[in-house]
């Protein structure tokens, strides 16, 4: 049977809503005249289940104050405390939180949920561990860079290509 063309009115009529209902199909929502509601997605999602994991797991999970001390006295303790900017540091502070509060949260309620599908705390917890990194290597990077005591030697070849001006 024909199912309609290119012209308007072509091929073969619809039928009835209330006939389909008579003949016990299902009919769809959307022919009844009423538009579906369209859903709103947060358009953070990283923070919203911060914010959740954060409201679940706040005695497991150590305070900002606390991780931003650690890592200021160990930047201070290798003598590169002007170098850093603020904002890196509390970019690494809030990741690393956000990440310690998804992992308890898979700890709590597993990785997998019902469907067997990944919790949305493991993605959003990998999420705030490749922003963790990324901070922490350039914190890392800095410090290298201005410490005093270099935790490593010096190459031969690199000190002459700085002393020439390179």
């Amino acid at each position: 049977m024909p199912s309609g063309g290119y012209r308007p009115g072509a091929g073969r009529p619809r039928k009835n809503i209330s006939d389909k209902k008579l003949e016990g199909k299902p009919v769809s929502a959307n022919s009844a005249g009423q538009p579906k509601p369209k859903k709103v997605n947060s358009k953070n999602v990283m923070a919203d289940y911060f914010s959740m994991a954060m409201k679940e797991c706040e005695k497991e999970v150590p305070s900002a104050d606390v991780l931003r001390n650690e890592i200021e006295e160990y930047i201070t303790a290798r003598g590169c405390e002007g170098y850093v900017a603020p904002q890196t540091i509390t970019d690494y502070v809030l990741n690393r939180q956000g990440f310690l509060a998804c992992e308890a949260m898979n700890r709590k309620i597993g990785r997998m949920t019902k469907d067997l599908k990944l919790s949305p705390y493991v993605t959003a917890g990998s999420a705030y561990y490749k922003a963790m990194q990324g901070d922490f290597n350039l914190i890392m990077q800095i410090i290298n860079r201005h410490s005093g005591t270099g935790g490593e030697e010096k190459n031969a070849f690199l000190e002459l290509l700085t002393n020439r001006g390179f």
